[in-house]
């Protein structure tokens, strides 16, 4: 519990400032690939993978995007392959 309150405090400062150009839209999902192409969320990712307490997974997640400044939280994990869904469309997880 303690851990999961101080990663989520270190996920919103990091998000602050490290989102770089683009911050994510609140509500969508986004795949781990998409968020590097946008921008910096290598912190981010990180962060919300320890959250969740997900170990060796890293490209095939979706990642919610919690606020505007660039917050995440896993929203799953996909079994095959996870699809950027254009822009203002949430990415989702496709087993083609």
């Amino acid at each position: 519990m303690r851990a999961t309150i101080l990663t989520t405090a270190i996920t919103l400062a990091v998000a602050a400032t490290s989102a770089g150009a683009y911050n994510c839209k609140e509500g969508l999902t986004y795949c781990a690939s998409t968020l590097k192409r946008l921008g910096d969320y290598t912190k981010n990712i990180e962060a919300a993978l320890i959250d969740a307490e997900i170990v060796g997974v890293k490209y095939e997640v979706l990642f919610r995007c919690v606020e505007a400044t660039g917050a995440l939280a896993v929203a799953g994990v996909c079994s095959l392959y996870c699809k950027d869904g254009g822009p203002g469309h949430s990415d989702y997880c496709t087993a083609y």
